[in-house]
């Protein structure tokens, strides 16, 4: 009788594990539902820059998009520009409102330049990202930064709950004689890419 109740038992305990796996199983579901990837499609450059690589980070809503930095150096009054294009498709039940964008790089100034600058600009082609584009934003530097960083964010209004859509970065690196700029990733801590994408979504 008492190996009965031992078995009993066991089959309790077994009984009880199998229930807490099973949690953690759904739990482990249900917290992918709430963190749901963004898909984004092969960037695209034209103006005379370079896309090497992309790299989509662990959050599923951040790219790293990396730029030959020969093609985007610009020095004794030269202007470079990048003008990229990117595909992004929102999951189903979720609408993207907000786009923020890291820029790094690096610029030298010698004492009597007027120094460089970065300009850069946005448009959104339908879909789920909306249709706008934005007025042009430039950061001048009168001096020289071994590594500086540059953020954007740029609020904006989905068409859809969901789907696909486009968005573009237009960026142009400007110097003067006796200055230059380079957009970079030279300080790999900070991210490797040289502009860094990020999409909060959040349910429709």
């Amino acid at each position: 009788m008492s190996k009965i109740h031992m078995n009993f038992k066991q089959f309790g305990v077994l009984l009880s594990i199998s229930t807490i796996l099973g949690m953690n199983v759904i739990a482990s579901k249900a917290l992918a539902q709430e963190t749901p990837s963004i898909i984004f499609g092969k960037a695209t450059a034209v103006g005379g820059c370079i896309v090497e690589d992309q790299l989509t980070g662990p959050d599923g809503r951040t790219l790293a998009i990396i730029l030959d930095q020969t093609t985007m150096t610009a020095k004794e009054g030269e202007r470079k520009r990048c003008i990229l294009r990117i595909n992004a498709t929102i999951p189903s039940g979720y609408r993207a409102q907000k786009l923020q964008v890291l820029y790094q790089g690096s610029t030298d100034v010698n004492s009597g330049s007027k120094g460089t600058s970065l300009s850069r600009s946005f448009n959104f082609a339908g879909g789920a990202l909306g249709v706008f584009t934005t007025v042009p934003k430039s950061t001048s530097f009168t001096s020289s930064e071994l590594f500086f960083q540059q953020n954007d964010e740029i609020d904006f209004t989905s068409n859809s709950c969901g789907g696909e859509g486009q968005f573009g970065i237009n960026l142009i690196a400007q110097s003067s004689p006796g200055s230059s700029i380079i957009v970079d990733s030279s300080d790999l801590n900070a991210g490797d890419g040289n502009v860094i994408c990020y999409f909060p979504i959040v349910r429709c």
